[in-house]
């Protein structure tokens, strides 16, 4: 019972849901986070974020079949590739997963901009697994999309909307850890099997990729502080305990840093981007630049709280 229960979590991915946390980001940088009547509806929509997450795995996992049962390293890893759930009861997760998303939508989270970024969502999951995966560069620049798509769907969610440059960033963030993934693969698989792994790794080599990833880290830490810095220029006076957000600045490029150390030391790392949040140096400077932020975007509010 207990493998049946592991083998449908691995199908499900379950494991990938921490990118649906995204969902999150428009209510913390609208400064709305003491809005508990805010937190149902995301709530729910983590859940359908979810379902459209595992929807679009299953697909992939059916129509990839054949090839993975040929695939000496994926027959092991892949649940239906491997016999341990049938094709039958994967289609049965289908129904179900589109039941629940379905009744969601329709009688508990009516909203029209939710149900486009689902959509959107699974579309650009299907699209890329279907025809952008094999076309180096393109893959990654579709793949990044769909954590834009989750912290749209917060936003719409709230009816807030945050600024350009955090969604800039957000999508340099995905392209960052895209980037990193593809190194990982070249570095423990070498590039002969790495192919075997992806087609498209045929164009892709470590020297094109470490300049990638330098290029994208550069341009993700120049858009969070370009971000904070314009932030301060459209939200005149700035009060003194607003200036703190500038230390993170430094504790961001150090995130950055710590990453590319990481994945480069590390390529099972950078092959499974979870991992490098149980790395203590980089919790413990996600902590601190959460800290920073909450106390200078929510400072009027905590000051309330502490004087009620």
């Amino acid at each position: 019972m207990a493998s049946k229960i592991k083998n449908i979590l691995h199908l499900l991915r379950v494991r990938q849901y921490y990118k649906n946390v995204m969902i999150f980001v428009g209510i913390f940088f609208s400064r709305m986070m003491f809005e508990a009547s805010l937190y149902l509806d995301l709530i729910i929509g983590f859940i359908l974020l979810c379902c459209a997450s595992s929807f679009n795995y299953i697909i992939n996992d059916l129509k990839d079949i054949e090839y993975d049962k040929s695939h000496p390293e994926k027959i092991r890893k892949k649940p239906l590739a491997s016999g341990e759930i049938s094709i039958f009861f994967a289609i049965l997760l289908l129904v179900l997963l589109t039941t629940i998303s379905i009744f969601l939508l329709i009688f508990i989270l009516p909203n029209l901009g939710l149900i486009i970024m689902i959509i959107l969502i699974i579309v650009t999951g299907q699209l890329y697994n279907h025809i952008f995966k094999n076309y180096a560069f393109v893959d990654i620049l579709v793949l990044s999309t769909g954590y834009l798509w989750r912290a749209l769907a917060g936003c719409v969610i709230i009816e807030q909307y945050v600024s350009a440059w955090l969604f800039l960033a957000i999508f340099e963030i995905a392209l960052f850890l895209s980037i990193a993934k593809r190194k990982g693969d070249l570095m423990l698989l070498g590039e002969n099997k790495a192919i075997d792994h992806k087609k498209v790794y045929d164009q892709y080599s470590l020297t094109l990729l470490d300049r990638f990833h330098i290029l994208i880290a550069g341009a993700l830490f120049m858009t969070y502080a370009l971000y904070l810095i314009i932030n301060f220029e459209l939200d005149t006076p700035v009060a003194l305990y607003e200036y703190i957000v500038i230390f993170t600045i430094p504790i961001s490029l150090y995130i950055i840093m710590r990453y590319m150390y990481l994945t480069s030391s590390k390529p099972e790392i950078a092959r499974s981007a979870e991992r490098a949040f149980f790395d203590k140096g980089i919790i413990i400077a996600a902590i601190v630049l959460f800290i920073i932020l909450f106390f200078s975007f929510y400072f009027d509010k905590i000051v309330e709280i502490l004087t009620f």
